[in-house]
């Protein structure tokens, strides 16, 4: 897990990081869109006199193209930000939590365009922006000593079973270790 995100309300980590990069990088780019409308608009009422620019008086757009202007720009700098880091843990395969607790504990990281490609799911390509596409995650090893063949565990002990059964029962059930 990397962390919580209350935007998005749940938490960031591995599975979905691609759809959470890809959701900042996105409203940072909408931030941007609409401060440049913004700025078009301003300059278009400006050079109008704001007599032709819209129904409301000119004071009343005034104060609305001011707010947007503020939303935007906020929403583009905490976003950008945000997409920054996102993109840096990525880069150096650490977690949010770990870049906080600053626990240097040795283990395998892996190379920062390895770690992009993991993230993002293979070579690049424009799958890469899409989020209704799905990166692929390397396969998990299923014996890492974590599951181990378990005993007959069967509520019907008492009644009667061939010994082809049992074998058949032993085989087929495993138990996970907590640990």
């Amino acid at each position: 897990m990397d962390h919580h995100c209350p935007w998005v309300n749940n938490c960031v980590g591995e599975n979905n990081q691609k759809y959470f990069v890809l959701f900042t990088m996105y409203i940072a780019l909408i931030s941007l869109h609409a401060l440049i409308m913004v700025g078009f608009h301003f300059l278009h009422c400006f050079e109008e006199d704001w007599t032709k620019c819209s129904s409301f008086s000119p004071p009343t757009t005034v104060i609305l193209l001011i707010l947007l202007c503020f939303e935007a720009l906020l929403f583009l700098i905490f976003t950008s930000v945000m997409f920054g880091t996102q993109v840096h843990s990525i880069c150096t395969d650490e977690t949010g939590i770990e870049r906080l607790q600053r626990k240097k504990q040795p283990r395998e990281r892996t190379g920062s365009c390895k770690s992009v490609q993991e993230a993002f799911g293979g070579d690049f390509s424009l799958n890469w922006f899409n989020p209704f596409t799905r990166p692929c995650q390397p396969e998990i090893p299923i014996d890492k000593g974590l599951v181990r063949q378990a005993s007959s565990l069967s509520d019907m002990d008492n009644m009667e079973t061939t010994e082809s059964q049992l074998e058949t029962k032993d085989r087929d059930s495993v138990e996970v270790l907590d640990e």
